[in-house]
């Protein structure tokens, strides 16, 4: 029989994002200055306390389309049905030709014809 054990008890603190100009939330080293301003308070005020990490969420996007980040698997890049053209390799992005054209040119791949490929 399945047993629930509950341990590695804790709090996580959200900071109030809502008052940061945008420039901050989008700024990482601004965001982990946010948290260790947080941290000095929670110290300053909290007994109790045995140690504070910062954590974040990552999310991976296309620079160029604003898309998730996806690339070809080995698998995907064998079955001519998920390339672009014959030269789509493992690990070549599938959302937009900017980003395709950008991997391929890094590597000395042609880039993708005028007329197809990713929109």
């Amino acid at each position: 029989m399945k047993k629930v054990i509950r341990e590695n008890y804790r709090l996580e603190l959200i900071p109030d994002s809502w008052r940061l100009r945008p420039s901050v939330l989008a700024d990482h080293a601004a965001m982990r200055a946010v948290l260790a301003d947080i941290e000095r308070a929670v110290r300053r005020h909290v007994d109790g306390v045995c140690g504070m990490v910062q954590r974040w969420d990552t999310r991976e996007e296309c620079s160029y389309c604003g898309l998730a980040w996806e690339v070809l698997a080995a698998d995907e890049a064998a079955d001519p049905g998920n390339c672009q053209d014959e030269h789509s390799v493992e690990g070549e992005p599938v959302c937009c030709a900017a980003e395709i054209n950008e991997f391929r040119a890094k590597r000395g791949i042609p880039a993708l014809a005028k007329t197809g490929g990713a929109a």
